[in-house]
């Protein structure tokens, strides 16, 4: 049971991803609130993780692994590969794990441009690399919190 719900809180963001794009169909207003509800989800993950994994590094990779296998896979569909020769489906799949962050990311990638109303490959890229690390980042904040609450409890 265990190593089930670690599991699908590994695959989860990518799922919320998903979903978000298609509520975001019906309702766009959704997209302000989406960065916040995840990162709360993902600062309660870590804690989860906390317990049930010890080794701080396994947990934050296995954790975070769907969203590292997402930015390799987005740099090999979008970057390595051309236009034509893009799988339609695994390109998608790569962006949904940071998309709920996207009204952050999408500000940090600007910052890389040369013009600041241009939204270019670069921009893109700078989201997904920044998505990831704003998610190590908020599961390491969830994990380190429980783990020193413990100790506290325990010592």
């Amino acid at each position: 049971m265990k190593r089930t719900k670690l599991l699908l809180m590994v695959l989860s963001p990518v799922f919320v991803g998903f979903l978000l794009n298609q509520i975001l169909l019906s309702n766009p207003s959704i997209i302000y609130a989406a960065p916040f509800l995840m990162i709360g989800y993902w600062f309660w993950v870590g804690r989860k993780f906390a317990a049930y994994v010890r080794n701080p590094f396994g947990a934050i990779l296995l954790a975070n692994a769907m969203g590292i296998v997402s930015l390799a896979v987005y740099y090999w569909q979008f970057i390595l590969t051309s236009g034509q020769a893009r799988n339609t489906i695994l390109a998608g799949l790569s962006q949904m794990f940071s998309a709920p962050l996207s009204m952050i990311t999408a500000r940090i990638g600007l910052v890389f441009e040369k013009a600041p109303d241009e939204i270019t490959q670069v921009t893109a890229f700078v989201m997904q690399a920044a998505g990831l690390t704003l998610m190590i980042t908020i599961f390491c904040i969830g994990y380190f919190t429980k783990k020193r609450q413990a100790r506290k409890h325990a010592g």
